[in-house]
């Protein structure tokens, strides 16, 4: 997608009309720059296209965009732009559509293919619409590193920092965003928010606060992931009623993907902007997830293992599109009887290329079918992101003990994948080799994260403004595990 296509440009412009005349000039036009295209391109390409952005070449002038308008419209048509990767299927579709879902409408592929045919007319010029936004509305702390960090050489680096919120008494936050400092280099953020206690005491002591570190090879303590983002997302924020618990003395882990393509000696300090509420909340989001089963009875055999009907999570070198099957049962949740999903995020290394999930239940619950697919796509470790449903959360999907998740996820293990590739440059290796499950850069996942809206406990009597302190952890505690 880097070489322009200039020729078929050329060709283009040769047999049409002159793209830079208007409309009275070219009444046959069906389509023009400043009329049709670049409103539909500043509603979902120039976020990222534009001067100083992350996209490859700027959208926001007619001449580059007229120059890249087959390289746009075949990425558009591909499905690999914008970077979206929840996908539809006969086998998996969800009910429900996605909050900020970035792709084009059919009516708008037509439009920009019109455009392409009749020769690339500008139009009438006039002012270049506005630029969706990604900003948070409302912010209330902003977040930023001591120290920048400074990307470098031709690999991917994995950097991360621990950035102190100072929440006394604990929180409710309704907003995040992620605002990278290069935004050339940042391909996407994982935030994780991890309570006091011995993990983040040794944590805070070996890299202090705010000071960037290499983590590409460090398991980090756990804790729960509170936002993901990459270039282009909306920034995560609900309503009062769905809040994230920040616990008080809670520190943010930032773990960042930095990607040398278009890297430039500029520092980056990549921010978080937060949205901070006293509102006590209905429902609290917290997040969890199913997958990466290594054994039996949860990981079933597949035609890859070695020793035939014993399962193994292996993903054999040189095998284009194998395949893991794992079915869970949903364990007993503490004190809740049910949980709401809000969201759901893939989550894969390298070299995967798609996960599905679907949940099956005893039988229909309220609106729910007794079996319903609630995630189903591509995965593309540069374009991580966290689908949330857009319904109202009294429409969410739900689970109970002993619903069973069945997931199935993909990998392509071949020299044929780009991000293998990668993986073995980076380790210094030319051939692929047999890849099992774990942390590292040259392991595997198959988990389904899902952000769980569950029912927050009544606020204590005796405040007017009450704290988190208030709420007992094993209120949604058993989702930690999940």
């Amino acid at each position: 997608m880097r070489t322009p296509q200039l020729g078929f440009v050329l060709a283009i412009v040769a047999c049409g009309t002159d793209p830079n005349t208007g409309d009275d000039d070219n009444p046959q036009a069906r389509a023009t720059w400043y009329q049709d295209v670049a409103p539909i391109a500043a509603k979902h390409c120039m976020g990222c296209h534009q001067a100083g952005g992350i996209g490859p070449f700027d959208m926001t002038t007619y001449d580059i965009a007229a120059e890249n308008a087959p390289r746009m419209l075949s990425a558009i048509e591909a499905g690999t732009m914008p970077p979206f990767d929840a996908r539809e299927s006969a086998e998996c579709t969800p009910r429900f559509s996605w909050v900020d879902d970035p792709r084009l409408s059919t009516a708008e592929i037509d439009k920009i293919k019109m455009w392409i045919d009749d020769g690339l007319p500008a139009g009438t010029p006039a002012p270049l619409p506005p630029i969706a936004g990604t900003e948070l509305s409302g912010v209330t702390k902003t977040l930023t590193p001591a120290v920048p960090f400074t990307a470098s050489g031709t690999r991917d680096q994995f950097v991360c920092y621990v950035l102190d919120p100072q929440i006394v008494g604990g929180a409710w936050m309704t907003g995040m965003q992620v605002r990278p400092g290069n935004p050339t280099v940042v391909h996407h953020v994982v935030v994780a928010e991890l309570g006091p206690g011995t993990d983040q005491d040794a944590l805070v002591a070996q890299h202090g606060i705010g000071m960037p570190w290499d983590c590409s090879q460090t398991a980090i303590p756990a804790g729960f992931i509170v936002n993901l983002w990459t270039p282009g997302n909306q920034p995560f924020q609900t309503s009062t009623d769905l809040a994230v618990p920040i616990v008080g003395g809670a520190k943010f882990v930032v773990n960042i993907h930095y990607h040398p393509t278009g890297a430039t000696a500029a520092p980056d300090a990549t921010q978080l902007d937060m949205r901070l509420s006293s509102t006590w909340p209905k429902k609290m989001y917290f997040v969890g997830g199913f997958g990466n089963e290594a054994t039996a009875p949860n990981l079933l055999a597949d035609p890859d293992d070695r020793l035939a009907g014993t399962p193994e999570f292996r993903i054999p070198a040189n095998i284009a599109a194998h395949n893991e099957h794992m079915r869970i049962t949903v364990p007993s949740l503490g004190d809740l009887t049910e949980v709401k999903l809000y969201s759901v995020n893939p989550h894969m290394h390298m070299i995967g290329t798609g996960l599905s999930v679907t949940v099956e239940r005893p039988a229909p619950r309220g609106t729910d079918p007794q079996t319903e697919c609630l995630a189903n796509g591509k995965w593309n470790f540069d374009w991580q992101r966290t689908y949330i449903y857009n319904t109202s959360l009294d429409q969410l999907p739900s689970l109970r003990p002993g619903d069973v998740i069945d997931m199935k996820c993909t990998w392509d293990n071949t020299m044929a994948n780009p991000f293998v590739q990668r993986a073995l440059a980076d380790a210094g290796l030319i051939a692929p080799i047999d890849v099992n499950l774990g942390e590292g850069s040259l392991d595997e996942m198959c988990l389904e994260i899902f952000g769980f809206a569950i029912d927050a406990p009544p606020p204590p009597a005796m405040r007017q403004t009450p704290t988190l302190d208030d709420i007992p952890l094993s209120a949604f505690g058993p989702l930690r595990t999940l």
